[in-house]
């Protein structure tokens, strides 16, 4: 299942460190990670992300794989 990841670099209850190692994990296991990380955003990411038509296009171009 692909991740796009999204952290404010100056976020300060989560630090950045935290999704970096966490994409890092995931694709050293084969995982399709991307990471967004803002500059100038603190913990709320989430506001930038959903007011980007890019998300939503995202989110169409993937589905979850079913097995048989």
């Amino acid at each position: 299942m692909p991740i796009w990841a999204f952290h404010g670099a100056k976020d300060d209850i989560v630090p950045v460190e935290e999704t970096l190692d966490m994409a890092e994990a995931l694709k050293a296991l084969g995982g399709n990670v991307e990471v967004t990380i803002y500059p100038d955003l603190k913990h709320d990411s989430w506001t930038k992300t959903y007011n980007n038509i890019k998300i939503y296009d995202w989110f169409m171009e993937h589905q979850k794989e079913t097995s048989s």
